[in-house]
């Protein structure tokens, strides 16, 4: 599911359990221009966060343990995904003319919120049944019985069935309202709240690629039995989700307050808090013991789901801009200067935002053509450079520019430490 800012804040000053700050940041932001060359990480727990050099920007969430499997790909137009696509949105529209069909024919109030308790349990099927095949797809692709393409398009699949889903929600709350005395926005809300782990950006762009509604991009994924990773780069931007199904627990009972949750995700994110223009924190998901908190900071957005059970962020959502002003800082440089040409990488994460920079022997840009890995991921734009995805593990880059070529080793930013 797409949620732009504009959308989001929205969504937060409409929810009665939601409170949107602005608030100036406490530090400057890092200058555009720095560069460091050492690596660095911070422990959390049990698991590692890993921060760009210097500490400088958010930190991002890992899955706490070595994934079982990671891949690229690039999910293009697949005819019969869209079909089912299309004929998903089509049984929507049938099912809410169906349930206004019903209402309309209702005979009384009370039959009327039978009907639309019925609606809701209907409704609920839909996602355990979503919910397992997630996990299905998932431990299909962890064991290799399904291609990574299968994998992403399956993720895309579920991604659109959730769009519907909360389209199904919106119309039974709207309708709920019409009956004197009578509301399920608690219901609808937990509702939204079950769907959190089953959307995202990079899930929402996924599907969107499959129906041919944007253009094809390279995507990461890596998954383990304690949860998923997918990240792009969509323009000028680095997009990147994680879902940690281990630390979920919608059955844990632990009401934190709203403040108790804003401290636990601020002490977590304390670049983030500190680097904040504006934020606010959502409890508006009903009984399901969520809390959405979102920072606007000096390099883009961050939005993460606290579990007040578990007492620990299970998904996190970050936004990275790679050019501007305000943009995210490179990691450390590799350089190789060949036959009059250079070519720079600044490592990352696995999975995180690779900067590649070619230039000849004064320094001018080169537009060339990138391989990572082998792998063909595009060419530098008119200032030499190329944002991509940094690989799992060691790696080659080779850029080529009226056949020369000049290559670099590197490896990735170790998340643990």
């Amino acid at each position: 599911m797409r949620l732009i800012p504009v959308m989001l804040a929205l969504l937060l000053a409409l929810s009665p359990g939601a409170v949107a700050l602005q608030a100036s940041a406490p530090t400057a932001p890092a200058s555009d221009a720095a560069q460091t060359t050492t690596d660095a990480a911070q422990r959390t727990g049990n698991d590692t966060v890993q921060s760009a050099p210097g500490g400088n920007t958010t930190f991002v969430t890992t899955l706490g343990t070595d994934p079982a499997r990671t891949a690229f790909d690039s999910p293009s137009l697949a005819l019969g995904d869209s079909l089912t696509m299309d004929r998903d949105g089509f049984r929507t529209k049938l099912s809410v003319e169906v349930l206004d069909q019903q209402l309309a024919a209702a005979e009384s109030d009370e039959q009327k919120k039978r009907i639309l308790n019925q609606y809701r349990y209907r409704i609920e099927n839909r996602i355990i049944s979503l919910q397992a095949e997630e996990k299905r797809v998932t431990n299909a692709f962890i064991n290799g019985t399904i291609s990574r393409a299968e994998y992403l398009r399956g993720l895309g699949r579920i991604d659109t069935e959730v769009n519907e889903i909360l389209a199904l929600t919106e119309a039974m709350q709207l309708r709920a309202e019409s009956i004197p005395r009578f509301q399920m926005k608690a219901q609808a809300n937990a509702l939204r709240g079950k769907l959190v782990t089953l959307e995202g950006p990079v899930r929402g762009q996924i599907s969107d690629m499959m129906r041919g509604k944007a253009s094809q991009a390279r995507v990461y994924v890596a998954a383990s039995d304690t949860g998923v990773v997918l990240s792009s780069v969509v323009g000028n931007e680095f997009v990147r989700e994680v879902v940690r199904t281990d630390r979920r627990d919608p059955g844990a009972s632990n009401p934190n307050s709203r403040q108790e949750a804003r401290d636990a995700i601020t002490s977590q994110y304390s670049w983030a808090w500190n680097q904040s223009t504006s934020w606010g924190i959502n409890s508006g998901f009903g009984g399901t013991n969520i809390h959405r908190m979102f920072f606007e900071h000096a390099h883009g957005r961050l939005v993460v789901y606290y579990d007040a059970g578990t007492e620990e962020v299970f998904k996190e959502v970050q936004h990275k801009r790679l050019t501007g002003e305000h943009s995210l800082p490179p990691g450390p440089g590799v350089v190789n200067s060949s036959d009059n040409v250079t070519l720079a990488v600044n490592r990352t994460y696995p999975g995180g935002p690779l900067r590649v920079q070619f230039t000849n022997e004064t320094g001018a840009p080169l537009q060339g053509e990138i391989t990572v890995a082998g792998e063909s991921v595009g060419r530098t734009n008119s200032n030499g450079v190329l944002w991509t995805l940094g690989p799992a593990e060691q790696f080659a880059v080779s850029a080529t520019h009226d056949g020369t070529t000049v290559n670099v080793t590197a490896t990735p930013v170790e998340a643990d430490s």
